[in-house]
């Protein structure tokens, strides 16, 4: 299992829930957040004529397509975090939103058991599951 938080993301006067992977592999220097072309597109980022960035990644390189500047914040039942901006890029194929490093420490995350999926906000004593993924196929 992995640790997975509820999000909501906002970008042009869209607000949309979903489940995002935080994953502290993912490297940034700033904020960054991976958003599937499917949720892009539901978000109103247009996708002709983006420009590409080589990203390395486990032993390869891909392709990461700058989208532009997001909105978002982790939102449960009981708390949530501030509104973080942060850089919004997407992958074809990759079909889950995804945090990297420096955003899921800027939303105050605390990953406690990521082969449990267990995690907290910054200061908090309760401990928190990981949501089910959700997919964004294209």
């Amino acid at each position: 299992m992995v640790v997975r938080v509820p999000v909501e993301l906002k970008s042009n006067s869209i607000i949309l829930r979903t489940a995002a992977l935080a994953n502290s592999g993912y490297e940034a220097e700033e904020p960054e957040v991976h958003i599937p072309i499917a949720l892009a597109k539901k978000l109103g980022f247009k996708l002709e004529g983006i420009r590409g960035e080589r990203y390395g990644v486990v032993g390869a390189e891909v392709t990461a397509y700058i989208l532009g500047e997001v909105m978002l914040r982790a939102k449960t039942e009981d708390r949530e975090s501030s509104w973080i901006e942060a850089r919004a890029v997407t992958v074809p194929g990759e079909h889950e939103v995804i945090l990297s490093d420096s955003l899921i420490e800027k939303m105050e995350i605390e990953i406690l058991k990521p082969s449990s999926g267990l995690w907290r906000f910054s200061g908090e004593n309760k401990v928190r599951e990981s949501e089910k993924a959700s997919y964004w196929p294209d």
